[in-house]
């Protein structure tokens, strides 16, 4: 899962670059256009090249040591995913940034890189809410409670990401629940950034139905 978490940080690595250029060519010289692109432009130039070296260095140690029937640390996957939750909130306002300085930024580039970023975030919040509430815990459901669960079968760490993906395709009704404070805070958190998307994709697609007319 953190492979395919790398995957799509690399495309939406090259969308971010995309959308940071066409805005760094076509600036106003606004101050909320300046900061926007800096941002923006910081994180394609600068963070994205070096990080995806370091995780692909890391993610193929991690596989060559698998290979050999070594077993990492469990440091070395938390590190990662500890990375692309981060990743996860400087994307998330990145977007939110751009989406404001949408009639600088090529038609579609915006909204494709939110489509993009979809998987990426539910993926990404299946893995938080299944390391806290699964592993190394004596029992799954003291820190989140998933409502579409078989409780007789047992909770496995596909239940968590399904939880993820299926909040997000019944407009944001909640199949996750928090139990602890903890948890409650992390779903509210959840819940506030799924909202947030369905707000930019349809500012997005107004936007770009307003250029087309």
């Amino acid at each position: 899962m953190l492979a395919l978490l790398y995957l799509l940080q690399t495309v939406n690595a090259e969308m971010l670059r995309r959308a940071a250029g066409s805005l760094d060519r076509q600036l106003t010289g606004t101050a909320s256009g300046r900061i926007v692109a800096d941002w923006a432009l910081i994180q394609a130039d600068h963070v994205h090249p070096v990080a995806m070296l370091v995780c692909g260095v890391w993610l193929a140690a991690l596989a060559l040591a698998l290979g050999r029937g070594r077993r990492p640390p469990r440091w070395t996957f938390d590190g990662l995913g500890v990375w692309f939750s981060l990743r996860l909130l400087a994307e998330y306002l990145t977007i939110n940034g751009l989406i404001f300085e949408g009639s600088k930024v090529e038609p579609g580039v915006l909204l494709g890189q939110i489509v993009l970023y979809l998987p990426y975030f539910v993926i990404t919040w299946g893995w938080i809410f299944h390391r806290l509430d699964l592993v190394n815990q004596d029992q799954p459901g003291r820190i989140v409670m998933l409502s579409d669960a078989d409780q007789a079968r047992g909770i496995s760490a596909f239940d968590y990401y399904h939880a993820s993906i299926s909040t997000l395709l019944n407009k944001g009704k909640p199949t996750i629940a928090g139990v602890s404070r903890t948890g409650r805070l992390l779903v509210l958190l959840y819940l506030a950034m799924v909202l947030g998307l369905y707000a930019l994709t349809f500012a997005r697609i107004l936007q770009l139905t307003r250029s087309l007319i």
